[in-house]
């Protein structure tokens, strides 16, 4: 979950307008809107200011968005993972098959 879909979820759960951030933080509500979707980059004030809106910590709000990206990531990973390693037991199988077949086993 990005730093965006935090603060979304997070202000929708407070019943809070994007308009009313943007206003208060003064951006466009489409600015406000892009960086919630991630479209556009945030500015660390920005960012301040929205989190005193919402009162909540923005060194929690990082964390968490952090430690979301990280299992995202793994779940990506993990599946092309095990499709290298069985690809590569496949290779190894071939290898000792051709190995025995030298040897003459």
């Amino acid at each position: 979950m990005t730093i965006g879909d935090q603060i979304q979820k997070i202000r929708l759960k407070k019943g809070i307008s994007q308009q009313f951030i943007a206003d208060t933080i003064g951006i466009s509500q489409s600015k406000f809107n892009r960086i919630e979707n991630g479209k556009s980059d945030i500015l660390l004030n920005d960012l301040l200011e929205i989190c005193q809106i919402l009162r909540i910590n923005y060194i929690e709000l990082l964390q968490s968005s952090y430690a979301d990206q990280s299992v995202e990531k793994e779940e990506i990973e993990i599946p092309e993972l095990y499709k290298e390693i069985k690809s590569l037991k496949s290779e190894l199988l071939e290898i000792k098959k051709h190995l025995s077949l030298n040897r003459g086993e």
